[in-house]
């Protein structure tokens, strides 16, 4: 008899991403996949960890005991980052059995198993490989690709290096184009270049970001498709790269810049590659060519040394940059990181202070840059259809409450139309 088993994903779109690949191979062995924690039919839960804050790991820990709590005989399966820095912790409060970042691409062969199966190096042997899922098992229009594994920057307040590596593993760039190519046969109209630093793809093989843009774009062109980029970072953004998306018509007008302050001293104390005006010019690049062009951002508040300057110079300039979106965290103080022994740690309630005004700024911001597409004529592709509305997401990655007349509207179809008005997170339109 199948067994159901319920995908749960934390942490970022490369996550995502792995968790429909382990979907597609358990599915293939017999299993019955949702992604609903609520299903009281699952008889396995695989939880996809993430250990970059230490409140993601809190709620995986709550999520685990709640699931044990309610029906003990049901197997849990924690695996990926967090498992990499506790995975002992795991195993303690309820986790049957625990798989490494390695392990976990081959959890068809593990599903059985129990007990912590962990490779803690598993990038320094030559073992990994990206896998690439076969399709979206929710039902979706997008699909993420993850293309690139592996980060070398080592910042003093990440310890993904420890879960991710470091070394950089990426997909070879014919691969890539052969995934995107079954994607579009499978009907996907949106497709999301994914890793833990895109922009360092190909280091591993004298291949490069650039180069794979300039495949796609020569071998995907004319199709009716949106290609989506993710995690760049804005040392690596140049005229060629800018070039490219904009001589397309298939790049979005938006892109993820890993950012995480303006202020050079937090940059500095941070470890990051670039300074303030590195980020400014990156943006300005984008900017040159469609002043509309939108900008989504991780932003740290919080960090230590940050003084009350250093975080109004942070929120000016998210204002400066029209930043259509903040992901904002509280530094968090991860365990083995140069950021966790820093002095001048900021204390707790300051922090919550700190990311309520940023939050609270960057919504009056994005409404703000919101406010100047009103009139514009944009592309969104439909993602969900009811009595009265399209909804979906323009090319500036914008989401639409879409009004439409005298049509009957196809789902993950791309309509034209006109903003007429914000919303509370997006913008209201209508099809042309």
């Amino acid at each position: 008899m199948s067994k159901n088993v319920s995908m749960i994903t934390f942490g970022c779109k490369l996550n995502q991403a792995e968790t429909q690949a382990m979907a597609d191979k358990l599915n293939c062995i017999g299993y019955n996949i949702t992604f609903d924690e609520k299903n009281g039919k699952n008889d396995i839960y695989v939880i996809n960890t993430c250990t970059v804050t230490s409140e993601a790991e809190r709620k995986i820990r709550q999520l685990i005991r709640r699931i044990k709590r309610k029906n003990n005989y049901v197997k849990v399966i924690a695996v990926g980052c967090y498992v990499h820095t506790d995975a002992e912790k795991l195993k303690d409060i309820g986790a049957d059995l625990v798989l490494g970042n390695l392990e976990k691409k081959f959890i068809d062969k593990y599903i059985n198993d129990s007990g912590v199966i962990l490779n803690k190096s598993y990038w320094l042997k030559n073992q990994d490989k990206i896998i690439t899922p076969e399709k979206s098992f929710d039902d979706r229009t997008r699909i993420f690709i993850p293309i690139e594994e592996g980060c070398l920057n080592a910042c003093s307040y990440c310890r993904i290096i420890f879960s991710r590596g470091t070394s950089i593993r990426s997909l070879p760039i014919n691969k890539v184009l052969k995934a995107i190519s079954n994607y579009i046969d499978l009907g996907y109209k949106e497709l999301v270049l994914t890793g833990i630093n895109l922009n360092q793809f190909g280091f591993d093989n004298a291949e490069t970001l650039t180069e794979l843009l300039e495949k796609i774009e020569e071998n995907f062109g004319e199709d009716d498709i949106r290609i989506r980029l993710t995690s760049m970072y804005p040392e690596y953004v140049d005229k060629k790269m800018v070039e490219i998306i904009f001589n397309s018509k298939i790049f979005e007008k938006h892109v993820h810049l890993s950012i995480q302050h303006f202020s050079n001293k937090i940059l500095n104390l941070m470890g990051r590659k670039y300074d303030k005006n590195k980020i400014i010019e990156a943006i300005e690049l984008f900017r040159e060519r469609d002043k509309f062009f939108s900008i989504t951002s991780d932003i740290i508040v919080g960090f230590p040394y940050e003084e009350d300057e250093d975080f109004q110079e942070l929120l000016n300039s998210i204002k400066d940059m029209k930043i259509l979106k903040v992901h904002g965290f509280r530094f968090s103080a991860r365990p083995g990181t140069k950021a966790s022994k820093m002095k001048n740690q900021v204390l707790g309630n300051i922090k919550k202070d700190r990311i309520e005004t940023l939050n609270l700024n960057s919504k009056n911001i994005s409404e703000d840059y919101r406010k100047e597409l009103i009139g514009k004529e944009v592309t969104i592709l439909s993602e969900k259809i009811d009595d009265n509305y399209i909804y979906g997401y323009d090319e500036y990655y914008i989401h639409h409450k879409c009004d439409f007349k005298n049509i009957n509207p196809v789902k993950n179809k791309f309509y034209r139309v006109k903003i007429q008005d914000i919303s509370d997170e997006g913008v209201s339109s209508y099809v042309l």
